[in-house]
């Protein structure tokens, strides 16, 4: 067994969110898998991107947001659970009181493997 915690010095910033990487693919025992937890301030926004090898799994902890996913709009709330597969071009609208923050677990994680469009 293992147990994690998120600390504020683990905290990557990136263009329209931070980040905190939970667990990489050596803890995990699976080549290219990553756990981590995304977090979007109110009112800012990932600009259009896609991944080429990339599969995200998602699960929103917190906040609310508008995901647009291939020109398709949907509103995500604490709860739910959405798939994002390579070549998916997607998009993330922050626009609840507080911030929105989703576990994000990836398979065929490779550096460089974040395309914005």
């Amino acid at each position: 067994m293992k147990r994690f915690k998120i600390n504020d010095s683990e905290w990557l910033d990136s263009p329209g969110y931070r980040k905190a990487i939970i667990a990489k693919s050596d803890i995990l025992q699976q080549e290219g898998t990553l756990a981590q937890i995304v977090e979007i301030a109110p009112g800012d926004i990932v600009e259009p991107h896609h991944h080429e090898k990339s599969l995200e799994f998602l699960y929103v902890i917190s906040g609310e947001c508008d995901f647009s996913i291939d020109n398709k709009n949907i509103k995500l709330m604490p709860g739910d659970m959405l798939l994002t597969e390579p070549g998916d071009v997607h998009s993330v609208y922050s626009n609840g009181d507080e911030p929105f923050r989703v576990l994000v677990f990836k398979t065929n994680a490779v550096s460089g493997d974040t395309f914005w469009d």
